[in-house]
């Protein structure tokens, strides 16, 4: 999967900021993080991020206002090829190699005001109907909750907002991905104790991505040197093939009845030999095993049958599917005073 992350550092001037970022590469091996509101004017961005990642290749887009978003990847790993930008969002085409398969990423960095989100909504949704069969992540700082479970404190009438957000989420298609760690993804770091907590911040992707890896969830880290948590991609389940039997199930059934004739006519010679008592439970359990295998391999084979042929496999059902498992995961426990057991 995608070694990735994303992150709104708030600013990449300072040397200790550069530093958290280099680490954040490191320590979570990542391939590609997407950077939002580095205010690195022109001039300085080479120095800047020749003293981050100094062997990575980098995009920023200076033709836009404000130059909101920065991509960084490690191209021993990856190919990546720029599809659209926008102000608020920059769309990519990532080849992996290690896998040869093209996923799609996009970095979104929402307005401060709800008007000019609107183009960041209308932009994923134009973009969504592109994507076809691939593979699709969207990440960054949307500058929007999607319920007020997602706020804590006072916040204003925030319900509009979130109701364009969440439609954006389904006219797109996306599946917001479980997340792990911090509850909240920004604070306001104030000072006369009205603080402000949100989450701002997230990761969604497509049912293909989901589909490909379903074990995909992010963590949300400690903010440290910036207002916003990093949000790190993590759960690749590359499983190991399962191991092939050799020759197929009737050879198998064919050798276990031979070996249990043998036993039995053995058993007819010497019926108080103990060893011979034991081989032949041994070869029941052998054969017992063989048939419950051979059985469950024809239930899975009928199911696959049924879903191949029915609508059970649709993407709306495969979505409706997704959602439900990423609700349901459990990754962390709280008592009632919140603190995590």
């Amino acid at each position: 999967m995608l070694n990735a992350a994303v992150r709104n550092v708030r600013g990449l001037n300072r040397r200790d900021h550069q530093i958290v970022i280099r680490k954040l590469a490191i320590n979570s091996m990542l391939h590609f993080i997407g950077l939002l509101e580095t205010r690195v004017t022109l001039p300085n961005a080479a120095r800047v991020q020749n003293g981050i990642l100094p062997r990575w290749n980098w995009f920023s887009d200076y033709n836009s206002a404000g130059n909101r978003i920065w991509l960084a990847w490690d191209d021993d790993f990856l190919d990546i090829a720029i599809m659209d930008i926008g102000v608020q969002f920059v769309h990519c085409r990532i080849f992996i190699r290690s896998s040869h398969i093209y996923v799609l990423v996009t970095v979104s960095y929402g307005a401060n005001d709800m008007g000019s989100r609107r183009e960041l909504w209308q932009a994923l949704c134009t973009i969504s109907g592109s994507i076809g069969d691939d593979p699709w992540l969207v990440g960054g700082d949307f500058n929007a909750v999607r319920d007020l479970s997602e706020v804590c404190s006072t916040s204003g009438d925030i319900r509009l907002a979130m109701n364009e957000l969440n439609d954006c989420i389904l006219n797109t298609g996306l599946i917001a991905l479980p997340m792990r760690g911090e509850r909240f993804t920004w604070h306001n770091c104030s000072d006369d104790g009205r603080s402000l907590w949100k989450r701002l911040d997230r990761l969604l992707a497509n049912d293909k991505w989901i589909e490909r890896w379903p074990d995909v969830f992010y963590d949300c880290l400690t903010p440290r040197t910036s207002d916003h948590s990093p949000l790190v991609l993590r759960g690749d389940c590359r499983r190991p093939p399962q191991r092939k039997m050799k020759g197929d199930l009737s050879a198998n059934f064919k050798l276990a009845g031979e070996f249990l004739e043998i036993s039995q006519r053995l058993l007819q010679e010497d019926r108080h030999e103990p060893l011979l008592l034991h081989l032949e439970h041994c070869c029941r359990l052998v054969f017992l095993k063989a048939v419950k295998i051979e059985h469950v391999m024809l239930q899975q084979r009928a199911k696959i049958q049924w879903m191949k042929g029915g609508d059970q496999c649709s993407r709306v059902f495969f979505r409706k599917v997704a959602i439900r498992r990423a609700n349901k995961r459990i990754f962390q426990i709280s008592d009632e005073a919140g603190v995590d057991m």
